[in-house]
């Protein structure tokens, strides 16, 4: 355990708390929207098995928030992550909002990635706001793809979230980079970002011993990734 992060109990845990809720009220409208005919008995149970992840990502979450916030203490709790499924079911939670928006979610993960020793809460909630942003300030049309890769160069196991949005102005991203929270706004999308997110990831990449890192590539988009050593 370590000293308590700077971003505070109750900013947290409204913030961490909106993407499973997300999730949960997506696929439950999708659920009961009567609209929707020929409806299979397996895509019933699809959809309920992603509403149930999601509701125990939200009571994990809420769970760990609370309890650092008694402790004022940061926790960490190590385990064998098996990304191939984890990451597959945090994908899946997002399916429904980047579908509402006209985007496309993509995920694939290298056969060979290992088991990740790390945390998985901390974990969930990094992917959940790269993801989140990703799917926020891409347009319509356009698409999200979050890949796990092995890079034997470095000996690291990468895991990446890119999009083909507009990119991240470059004051904006300079400023995230000092670990400044900036709250601004997108003029293709009208939503504000980049503040509490970004700086969980980068709270949760202290504390994993890992690399968060945030670019802009000359062609378009942004890349967010996370670096494990192997």
């Amino acid at each position: 355990m370590t000293k308590k992060s700077s971003v505070s109990a109750i900013s947290k845990l409204a913030h961490e708390i909106k993407n499973p809720l997300t999730a949960i009220i997506g696929f439950t409208q999708v659920m009961s929207d009567p609209a929707r005919e020929n409806v299979t008995l397996q895509q019933m149970r699809n959809w309920a098995e992603i509403v149930h992840e999601s509701a125990l990502s939200l009571s994990a979450i809420c769970e760990r928030v609370l309890e650092e916030d008694n402790t004022s203490t940061d926790i960490v709790r190590i385990e064998d992550v098996d990304f191939h499924e984890f990451g597959k079911n945090i994908v899946a939670q997002f399916q429904e909002e980047a579908k509402s928006k006209g985007v496309r979610l993509d995920f694939k993960i290298s056969d060979n990635f290992p088991i990740l020793q790390t945390d998985p809460i901390l974990l969930t909630q990094m992917l959940n706001n790269m993801i989140s942003n990703a799917i926020k300030f891409t347009p319509k049309g356009g698409s999200v793809k979050v890949n796990g890769e092995v890079d034997m160069k470095s000996n690291a196991l990468i895991l990446v979230v890119q999009d083909t949005g507009k990119g991240i102005p470059s004051d904006v991203l300079m400023a995230l980079r000092r670990g400044e929270q900036v709250t601004t706004s997108s003029d293709s999308s009208k939503h504000k970002g980049w503040g509490i997110g970004i700086k969980v990831i980068t709270e949760n990449a202290q504390k994993l011993d890992c690399n968060f890192e945030l670019y802009c590539p000359k062609e378009k988009g942004t890349v967010a990734l996370l670096k494990f050593p192997m």
